[in-house]
């Protein structure tokens, strides 16, 4: 799933819409000392007071929110796990796919404890957790479709049914001075109302992907509460996916690969040309398909810019991935082209800029030995309102 497809879902997810119809919620008390439930709730979500369903929305918001390979990652189940598998135990991916097309209440909630299991006997949390399952119908509208079309038939390209989960953390009452309205008088707030935390989950994802208009159940859109950080164990041990990489560990990759290849010096000149050449990628016309590069389109770019180290390429590609034919996700190995995200420092200064600035920029010696840092310049510098003169170099 692209960022676009995640944007729609999550912008979708409101009370009564008629382009997402979350149906049922089943929501499960989970006591992790002990690994039993001891509390569950199958509920229709219509069926709720407006107040309490946009708590359950806010939750789920949150899981369809943050940047992708940073917060959202896009996982492979794992081919593999078919054949090495306990044969009593169903992966992961076959327990949703079924929870998704059952009919039967009673069918829903018991795929449902067959993750949470999972999840009691893989994952340690720190606290009590309440775990919440909704189903829910997306339907797509066409690309073209005008802002205020109506919501009918004729304006749905596709119907997309999915499930989302979530983990959320029991926090301990705390004790506290409250007013009661109906008595008209001060009490101490209960030790027995524990708070569901619904404002940040722990884990949770959403199955299956939704990818071109198409949903997708060989993958499930992961959510994680640290940015740039999985729970291993989660998507392992519960989910049954491959461990994805980062988008701050592909680009150090790719930037390892690099310096193998080109060496660890290069002009300002060159980066800029990579950045250029990446960033092309990005704007091709078709905005829903993933941009990657492979090993083919690192050595046009290289050999753009006069680097011809093929073999070199492939040796540095295997090094440093474990496999010679990996790709790239061009929006992790590439700088926001559109910010200042290029930062120059060292012990005596600190300068940020655009990528697209770095061909105004050289690292020069002057006539007396030093080094310095040259900035073409397409307007006068100001310094606290002082305009700095400009002198003739000497």
């Amino acid at each position: 799933m692209n960022k676009q497809d995640i944007a729609s879902i999550r912008k979708e997810l409101k009370v009564d819409n008629t382009m997402l119809q979350i149906k049922e919620v089943y929501s499960v008390y989970f006591k992790m000392d002990n690994q039993s439930e001891i509390f569950s709730e199958f509920n229709f979500f219509e069926s709720f007071d407006s107040e309490k369903q946009e708590l359950y929305i806010k939750n789920y918001k949150k899981l369809l929110t943050g940047t992708v390979d940073t917060k959202l990652f896009e996982l492979n189940f794992a081919k593999a796990l078919e054949e090495n598998a306990d044969e009593n135990e169903e992966n992961t991916q076959k327990i949703l796919y079924r929870a998704l097309q059952s009919s039967e209440r009673e069918d829903f909630t018991a795929y449902c404890s067959e993750v949470i299991k999972k999840i009691g006997s893989s994952i340690k949390y720190d606290t009590d957790v309440v775990i919440n399952f909704i189903r829910a119908d997306y339907y797509k509208g066409a690309k073209n479709r005008s802002a205020d079309a109506n919501d009918n038939e004729d304006d749905i390209v596709s119907a997309f049914k999915f499930i989302m989960c979530s983990i959320n953390k029991i926090e301990p009452p705390k004790k506290n001075l409250r007013f009661d309205y109906n008595e008209r008088e001060f009490k101490a707030s209960s030790s027995l109302d524990i708070i569901v935390n619904l404002n940040a989950p722990l884990d949770g994802f959403m199955f299956p992907c939704f990818n071109n208009e198409y949903s997708d159940v060989n993958k499930v859109m992961y959510y994680s509460s640290k940015s740039g950080i999985v729970n291993h164990e989660f998507i392992e041990n519960v989910l049954n996916c491959d461990i994805p990489k980062s988008a701050k560990e592909e680009k150090e990759e790719f930037n390892v690969i690099l310096k193998n290849v080109i060496g660890d010096k290069i002009t300002t000149e060159v980066m800029h040309n990579i950045y250029e050449k990446l960033e092309e990628k990005l704007e091709d016309e078709d905005e829903s398909e993933l941009k990657v590069i492979n090993k083919e389109d690192i050595k046009e770019i290289l050999m753009e810019n006069g680097i011809d180290n093929n073999e070199r390429l492939e040796l540095a590609i295997e090094e440093v991935t474990g496999n010679k034919n990996s790709d790239f996700k061009v929006q992790n190995i590439i700088p926001d082209m559109k910010t200042k995200s290029i930062k120059i420092d060292n012990e005596s200064m600190s300068i940020t800029l655009s990528p697209k600035d770095l061909k105004n920029i050289k690292q020069v010696r002057n006539s007396r030995g030093n080094k310095c840092l040259l900035i073409e310049l397409t307007e006068d510098i100001v310094i606290d309102g002082f305009t700095i003169e400009t002198e003739e170099e000497k």
